[in-house]
């Protein structure tokens, strides 16, 4: 069986390699177009996953995720663990549908903020190979300075935020969660306080048990501030006065373990 293969680095590529040696494989490196396929492995984290809803077909492309990034937040949340895929395997796999979001334009899987958040998703980006330490050492370096940031949330203003985060699973980078929620959102949490308090309290998983992070679902969110602050779309940051988030009306299709070749969805 030919398969086409996304990977991001060197590192998923080989262990991909190893998983699907049974087939002929025509590798993509993220950031090169996508040919059209009626199946793609995106080995790698969610940062590949976004990279291929956000460049195939998805009414007519099918993913099968080989969860080799650093952080793998969402096949975590959709229960998908690392496997070899034979071509048998195919045939008793169950296609399994899942919400997207939509942020400024851009398809995202996870979710996107502004803020600290993203702040700190941009100086650990170019150690993201480092795992959960490159957060940490970027958290650190991100509440030296104490920032906070008057964000206005469709239409009302927020003063002294250290970020807004819009999550469609209700949880961030390495399932971290913001919301006691298991369904999909979107959900909204707004966070205040003092920066390392909150920073430990996010590290250790414990964001829903404080009051300083207020959650509220809903289907779209517009986040806007009077000067370019970070933000993040699925980890990708940039700067920007204004962020609107939305449910998409868009679904992604993946296949996974099942007992028939019927398919449910998530969501």
């Amino acid at each position: 069986m030919k398969l086409t293969v996304l990977y991001s680095h060197a590192k998923s590529k080989f262990l991909a390699s190893m998983l699907l040696y049974q087939h002929q494989i025509e590798w993509i490196k993220v950031g090169q177009p996508i040919p059209e396929t009626s199946l793609l492995v995106a080995a790698g984290g969610d940062g590949t996953i976004n990279y291929a809803v956000n460049n195939i077909d998805l009414a007519e492309t099918k993913l099968f995720v080989l969860p080799l990034g650093r952080g793998n937040a969402l096949a975590h949340i959709l229960n998908i663990s690392v496997r070899m895929l034979s071509e048998k395997d195919v045939e008793h796999f169950e296609v399994v549908e899942f919400p997207i979001l939509e942020a400024n334009g851009k398809l995202a899987v996870f979710g996107a903020g502004i803020g600290l958040g993203s702040e700190i998703v941009k100086y650990a980006n170019p150690y993201s190979q480092l795992g959960m330490s490159s957060y940490i050492a970027s958290t650190i370096r991100s509440i030296q300075v104490n920032p906070s940031y008057n964000i206005c949330v469709n239409g009302d203003m927020h003063s002294g935020l250290l970020a807004a985060e819009v999550s469609l699973w209700g949880r961030v980078g390495f399932g971290l969660p913001l919301t006691r929620q298991d369904s999909p959102g979107p959900f909204l949490t707004l966070i205040k306080g003092r920066p390392f308090h909150v920073a430990v309290l996010f590290l250790i998983g414990q964001m829903p048990g404080w009051d300083g992070a207020k959650t509220v679902p809903g289907d779209s969110f517009v986040l806007e501030s009077e000067v370019d602050i970070p933000a993040h779309i699925d980890g990708e940051t940039f700067l920007t006065k204004k962020l609107a988030v939305k449910s998409s009306a868009k679904r992604g299709k993946l296949i996974k373990p099942g007992d028939s070749a019927a398919g449910h969805q998530i969501g």
